[in-house]
């Protein structure tokens, strides 16, 4: 690869080696540029709030259709929270 010339060089986050600022991936650690979450970051999110809502409702109220309802309420919650936790990019190797 050629090297960067002096005024278009970038420090990759992870390594802090020089690289283009456009690249997606350092070329010296192997660093991707990665946007929003990832599938296990949303999926453990989600079932997080499925089951946090679920047991609270538990707490609340006898175990009924209504936990059935605060489950699925938890799920979506937990899943547009780390869709809002993750949303930036970051450099994950």
């Amino acid at each position: 690869m050629r090297k960067p010339e002096a005024n278009a060089i970038a420090l990759c986050p992870v390594c802090r080696q020089p690289m283009r600022p456009t690249s997606e991936k350092c070329p010296n650690c192997g660093a991707e540029r990665h946007y929003g979450p990832r599938i296990i970051e949303s999926a453990v999110c989600a079932f997080a709030g499925m089951v946090l809502l679920a047991a609270v409702s538990t707490l609340l109220l006898p175990i009924s259709l209504w936990t059935i309802l605060f489950a699925a309420i938890g799920l979506v919650a937990g899943f547009l929270f780390s869709h809002n936790r993750f949303s930036g990019d970051r450099w994950l190797k």
